[in-house]
């Protein structure tokens, strides 16, 4: 059994909770409950941890597992028999010959982890709860001494607080009010990666509860007031994950992929990504449009319409570090083409149409980012593309030039944008046409060099990437010549999907390891990103691969508990970076239902189909 098998919880706030099925954390990231700033979606731990220790016959029983300097302590683990992760955390345990079954809800709309545990055979004579507080951002540790903490109590809580947050925890038995700190644990995963991993973490006290209730349920929340209770959360929960889906491995990452709502908008990834304009409308297809949440859609586009300056949207809306990039608007318009091809919702095209014209307005005057160079977008500042991974001043893939991938995007806004203009009865004018016209052509002759197939061109770089896919891929198909889909079978395909550079090229990194500076460089040179099993999935059947045979062989990653961001590059298999990623889900579910379903719906492809 994995016990550092992760499970994850979150609201429409996105905040979250997070932790390992023996609740070792493994993570500054992991947390009972771990709250959100709406503002830029800094997320800060509250409640690190709740262990408790069972009586039974006099004797204590400890179901809690830590990481500590070259040990392991105490240990729960032990006592678990199975466990479940989906639709949300089960833990089954036996102890002394008695079964607890432990389970966490989240509130999908309110900052609420309820744990409940039921007892099976015998109900204990004690259940003691140590809250462990920590009360600060998810990337930091705490240390002792560096925070004080009030205790206070209300009619229906336990009130934890310092300067900043106020934690309540349900007031069942008696608190005993004592206060010391819990030194040197240790975060396995941290330590690895070179970040922060060893912490301190405060215990006001121990709540003892005597007699014990069944089931015994634990409110743990930022809000002084009594609201859903357990089994409310529970019916939310189904409700907002159904489906018909008769596939368990695709409903499941239906189900799961409910945690990147927010209320207009999608988180990018847990646990440390806020929403990221370039993943949110990559993700949307499979996450928003194609379960037909149109509203849902609709408060989307007109949330990030509401954010376009000079007909660009930034690509980060709350960190000006990231705000720019040369194709999240293309991205915008290649949602909203795939929204009306499932909705046939001409109202809200034409509502958006002005948009669509200034973001193409915007790319043929340019900026200080890209400009048009004849018929394609050429790139002059570095981080500009998904490929942005830099460390200090140096930028791993800056990619200037044309990207293949960005000039795959901007046919297709000249497409859909063309297509939006017949279908509102507006003029598309002469400059679009004049681009269009030969586009495709062009494309094939410059961006096919010497038989190999270039990531960037002006200045020319045949680095064999991914990239190149989106040609096959969107709505509006540049290409179709099979030897570069081959290469890629060959060379950039595995199981938990597509590497983002040949291992064949010298700066291939096959490991995602080591301080920022390592992993970073590795982050767009190999490591194997399950996004990209998307379009991939989308150009070999395009091109006539058999999807039961695609299906088949992509099942590790469809199948998967929860689909991280990355993988290494050589024997992908370990998760790595974030544990839950949208994109992932959403390419994967897009692709299913667009490409791999036997009984699909109708390709999606450019023209006039509706």
């Amino acid at each position: 059994m994995d016990y550092n098998q992760e499970w994850l919880l979150a609201n429409s706030r996105g905040s979250y909770s997070s932790s390992t099925i023996s609740f070792a954390g493994t993570r500054t990231y992991h947390g009972i409950l771990v709250v959100s700033n709406p503002a830029d979606y800094q997320r800060y731990v509250i409640l690190s941890k709740l262990f408790e220790e069972l009586e039974f016959s006099v004797k204590q029983f400890s179901l809690d597992t830590n990481y500590y300097p070259d040990t392991v302590y105490p240990t729960g683990c032990k006592y678990i028999d199975d466990f479940s992760i989906f639709p949300f955390p089960v833990i089954n345990y036996t102890v002394d010959g008695n079964r607890i079954k432990k389970s966490l809800v989240m509130d999908p709309e309110s900052d609420m982890v309820v744990i409940r545990y039921e007892f099976f055979k015998k109900i204990p004579e004690k259940v003691t709860l140590y809250p462990l507080l920590a009360f600060r951002n998810f990337h930091d540790v705490v240390r002792a001494g560096e925070r004080e903490f009030r205790f206070s109590e209300s009619e229906n809580f336990y009130n934890f607080s310092d300067s900043s947050f106020t934690l309540h925890i349900s007031r069942v038995g008696s608190f005993i009010n004592e206060g010391y700190w819990y030194y040197n644990f240790i975060y396995p995963v941290e330590k690895e990666r070179g970040t922060n991993s060893t912490e301190d973490l405060y215990n006001p006290g121990k709540i003892i509860i005597n007699p014990v209730k069944n089931p015994l349920d634990i409110k743990i929340t930022m809000e002084d007031a009594q609201t859903h209770n357990f089994d409310e959360i529970v019916g939310i929960i189904n409700k907002l994950g159904s489906s018909k889906e008769k596939n368990p491995d695709i409903n499941a990452l239906r189900f799961s992929s409910s945690k990147f709502r927010l209320k207009d908008d999608l988180i990018a990834g847990y646990h440390w990504f806020g929403p990221w304009t370039r993943d949110t409308f990559i993700s949307m297809p499979g996450l928003v449009i194609i379960p037909g949440n149109y509203e849902f859609a609709r408060s989307i586009f007109s949330n990030y319409a509401g954010r376009m300056v000079n007909g660009i949207v930034p690509n980060n809306a709350y960190s000006s570090e990231f705000y720019r990039s040369a194709d999240a608007s293309l991205w915008y318009i290649y949602a909203l083409h795939k929204y009306y091809h499932y909705s046939h919702d001409k109202s809200f095209i034409s509502q958006m149409y002005g948009r669509v014209k200034s973001i193409v307005d915007a790319y043929f005057n340019g900026n200080d980012d890209f400009y048009l160079d004849g018929r394609f977008i050429h790139i002059k500042s570095a981080q500009m593309t998904w490929m942005d991974g830099k460390t200090g001043d140096v930028s791993f893939t800056p990619r200037l030039g044309k990207p293949v991938e960005i000039n795959a995007l901007w046919y297709n806004a000249l497409n859909s944008y063309s297509y939006f203009s017949r279908i509102t009865g507006s003029k598309v004018g002469d400059r679009v046409e004049d681009v269009l016209s030969s586009f495709r052509n062009e494309f094939i002759k410059r961006f096919t060099v010497n038989g190999q197939i270039a990531d960037v061109i002006d200045p020319v770089d045949v680095s064999f990437r991914p990239n190149f896919l989106f040609a096959y891929s969107l709505p509006y198909k540049l290409m179709d010549r099979p030897d570069f889909l081959e290469k890629a079978v060959n060379e950039l395909a595995t199981p938990y999907g597509i590497r983002t550079l040949s291992p064949e090229d010298p700066k291939f990194k096959g490991i995602y390891s080591g301080d920022q500076y390592e992993r970073d460089s590795a982050y767009h040179n190999g490591t194997v990103w399950p996004w990209l099993a998307g379009p991939y999935i989308s150009a070999m059947v395009n091109n006539g691969h058999d999807p039961g045979e695609l299906l088949r062989y992509f099942s590790p990653l469809f199948s998967m508990k929860n689909v991280p961001e990355i993988f290494d590059g050589l024997n992908p298999g370990i998760p790595r970076g974030c544990m839950m990623q949208a994109w992932s889900y959403g390419e994967l579910i897009r692709s299913y239902y667009e490409d791999l379903k036997i009984s699909r719906r109708p390709k999606i492809t450019g023209g006039d189909k509706s």
